[in-house]
Parts: C-alpha cells; structure tokens; sequence
C-alpha cells in the first residue's frame, strides 16, 4: 500500500546519490499521478532507480530523437524548476502552454 504524497525517483539527476550515482525526485499526490510518472520512466523507490540506470535495458539504449516532445515528468520537473503551481487537472498541451508563458513572463 503506498501512502499519498510520495516521491518516486529516477537516475542521472541533480541530486547526489550513493553508488556515485545522481537521481532526480518527483512528487506524486495520488496513485495516478503515481502511475503516470512510472510509465514515464521512474521507479517508486531508490533502489529501483539505481539498478534501472547501472543496468538498462535493450530499449533504454536506443537513442531518443531530439525532437521529441517532452514528457509530462520532464515537464512536472520544469515547472518544479521555475516555481510554477501545476493544477493536477491540466492536460499536457496546457501544461507546456502555461511553461511556456510563466517562461516568456520571466524573462
């Protein structure tokens, strides 16, 4: 049973780590967006993490085109970064419009 907030974590991240790794952390409010941020590649503990990165899979080592579109866990993390509050009901189109407007607004 998971208790809500929680964090789940992904390496290489901004954070030092043990084994010399890094990881990153994100919080989760509820067991869906518990279930988002691990289909986007994080884990739900520490351990996980650390072995996902020391030993990735056959499909990790394909390279991802730079074009891609960002993830919502990349762009939960980006709001994170620049101190915009994410409403939960937010699809990812107005998550990344409104990233980009506090971004312009910034600068």
């Amino acid at each position: 049973m998971i208790l809500f907030p929680t964090l789940v974590y992904r390496c290489p991240g901004p954070n030092p780590g043990s084994l010399g790794t890094t990881y990153a952390s994100l919080g989760c409010e509820d067991q869906a967006a518990f279930d988002a941020a691990l289909s986007d590649g994080w884990h739900a503990t520490m351990p996980q993490a650390i072995e996902a990165f020391l030993q990735p899979s056959a499909a990790a080592a394909e390279p991802v085109a730079d074009d891609a579109p960002p993830t919502r866990g990349e762009m939960l993390e980006q709001a994170e970064r620049i101190g915009l509050k994410v409403d939960k009901r937010w699809s990812d189109a107005r998550l990344y419009e409104r990233i980009l407007e506090h971004m312009k607004a910034a600068a």
